[in-house]
């Protein structure tokens, strides 16, 4: 659990998760592998000035030709860059502004298989296609019904086509006096991109989730109600909806506390393969364990989370006493919720899922410490492992396209790649002491793609 965040999307994650047997016959024991990835090259750093100069890598993704795609967010402005396989720039695009090509409210970037990129842009409300050369394409509407739903959450382009696959998050809306707070589900979404002015996010497949989604409404003066309210759709030990995109325009996924990676395609019954690893039980000790880590993670920063003293002098003090007491609620509710939410019966195995662009499946699985899944504090955004940073324990399975146990890397020698392309393209973020990236380009011997 990670309080450092914003507070809703942390504390309303989505919950559930079913706890039956892996179906692969794998061995138990890993198989280690040796990280020895050859480098092809790198970008950015500390001593870049140029147009490699980057702030904060926000999605990398690549095409068909091992184009790398680049959004780097600068706080101010945005930037998107495409680098070809010398690492020289082809194209840098993304200026902020109303018209057309031009971007109001990035929330995810991904690279086009043909070459180009989507950018979502929330304040045109609009998926902005633009092309290998940077030009602007056109611009396809979120679909009206897409509008008042929850952002998206992880974004996956297919291998073929122009389809969009998409997870959606909490969210938590402040409008009129009216506070209205969302737990999310657990359902993938397709988006098609083909020729149209307007596109619907469609339900692909139904993640197993033990409640329904919730959804509540209530004043914003109280929002400790609100809070509370919303209690028991945070639960300790949910496993993650993860997912990537498979060659022919499918899916692998897990959504449960087991090693069960589900494969859904369009032309073929859905199948599960793994590894005959089995979840740890949540006992009454680890339970106690886990409450106190994460009040501990929450004392530690509730008068940074919920401080109202970053408001400006310029701020009237009845409306500084109001926010005030809405911060000490919130933090009063949030505080209680931590103390009273529910536990699954096991603790997850998979963290997070990849997929090569031959098809392989890369498995990151949890370490040997189950606290470690309630103190995300190690890790980069949304928890990702940066390489050169102090791994937590853990390790990436590789299993090869048909399902067959490969091997395994530990944390301490790999992260999980942040891009896959063709080729055994891939590419890492490696941040210095200074918060300054660097974007390592490598390639993966054949035996991993």
């Amino acid at each position: 659990m990670r309080f450092r965040s914003v507070v809703f999307t942390t504390l309303l994650a989505a919950c559930g998760g079913d706890t039956g047997g892996s179906s692969g016959a794998s061995p138990t024991e890993d198989h280690p592998l040796a990280a020895d990835f050859e480098e092809v090259y790198r970008i950015g750093g500390i001593e870049a000035e140029g147009w490699d100069a980057f702030t904060e890598i926000a999605d990398l993704g690549f095409d068909e030709r091992g184009h790398l795609y680049i959004w780097d967010e600068t706080g101010s402005s945005t930037r998107i860059m495409a680098v070809d396989g010398a690492a020289a720039l082809v194209a840098e695009f993304g200026r902020m502004g109303d018209g057309p090509g031009e971007l109001r409210e990035v929330g995810h970037m991904v690279a086009r298989p043909e070459g180009g990129a989507v950018v979502f842009d929330g304040g045109h409300r609009a998926y902005l296609l633009f092309g290998a050369d940077g030009s602007f394409e056109r611009a396809i509407r979120f679909a009206d019904s897409d509008i008042q739903t929850a952002p998206a959450q992880t974004v996956r382009h297919g291998r073929e086509g122009a389809a969009l696959f998409l997870t959606r998050g909490a969210t938590a809306r402040f409008s009129q006096g009216e506070a209205s707070v969302s737990s999310g589900d657990r359902t993938l979404y397709r988006v098609s991109l083909d020729e149209g002015e307007e596109a619907a996010t469609v339900p692909f497949l139904e993640g197993w989730e033990p409640r329904p989604e919730r959804q509540v409404t209530t004043e914003a003066e109280d929002p400790s109600a609100m809070v509370g309210m919303l209690r028991d759709a945070y639960v300790y030990f949910s496993p993650s909806m993860v997912f990537d995109v498979l060659p022919g325009g499918g899916v692998a996924y897990s959504d449960s506390s087991a090693y069960e990676i589900k494969i859904r395609t369009a032309s073929a019954p859905p199948r599960v393969v793994g590894r005959p690893l089995h979840p740890q039980p949540v006992t009454e000790q680890l339970r106690e364990r886990a409450q106190a880590r994460a009040l501990e993670d929450f004392d530690s920063s509730a008068e940074e989370q919920f401080s109202a003293s970053g408001l400006g002098d310029d701020v009237p003090e009845a409306i500084r006493e109001q926010m005030a007491a809405m911060m000490e609620g919130m933090a009063a509710g949030v505080r209680d919720m931590v103390e009273n939410a529910s536990f699954m019966p096991e603790v997850p195995l998979v963290r997070d899922l990849r997929t090569t662009w031959e098809g392989a499946i890369w498995v990151e699985r949890w370490g040997s410490d189950p606290l470690a899944q309630i103190d995300l504090a190690a890790g980069g955004p949304d928890g990702r492992i940066q390489e050169g940073e102090e791994a937590p324990e853990g390790w990436i399975d590789v299993l090869a396209p048909g399902g067959e146990y490969v091997g395994t890397f530990t944390l301490a020698e790999t992260p999980m790649p942040r891009a896959f392309g063709p080729g055994g393209l891939v590419a890492f973020v490696e941040t210095d002491d200074f918060g300054v990236p660097t974007i390592i380009v490598k390639r993966l011997p054949s035996a991993v793609r």
